[in-house]
């Protein structure tokens, strides 16, 4: 049996599954076939490729944070191996908007 998983956005390098995986099976995600390497639960998140220690992890075509450690292609993406960036990307934004006032003086 293979399993559906969702990838929102070409730039996603997660998808999220349809069902509750085990590991071994299965997963057709954006007309590629893996193979889960762990048990991931209904609605989490899959790696598409292989990802870097440190490297964003785009959801839905914009980064949800950053993975705390290397993550296999296959593997469960969670808040085990992912780091919260919401502060970083609430600078990031913050400092783009300012930009944008300045320059409309």
């Amino acid at each position: 049996m293979c399993v559906k998983a969702l990838r929102c956005d070409p730039k996603d390098i997660v998808a999220v599954v349809s069902q509750p995986v085990k590991a071994g099976t299965a997963i057709d995600a954006a007309g590629e076939t893996l193979t889960a390497l762990e048990d991931i639960a209904l609605g989490h998140k899959i790696a598409l490729r292989d990802i870097a220690a440190g490297e964003l992890v785009y959801k839905y075509g914009v980064p949800i944070g950053r993975a705390s450690q290397a993550i296999a292609k296959g593997a469960w993406v969670h808040t085990h191996n992912l780091q919260d960036i919401t502060e970083e990307l609430c600078n990031r934004y913050a400092e783009e908007f300012r930009k944008k006032a300045r320059a409309a003086v």
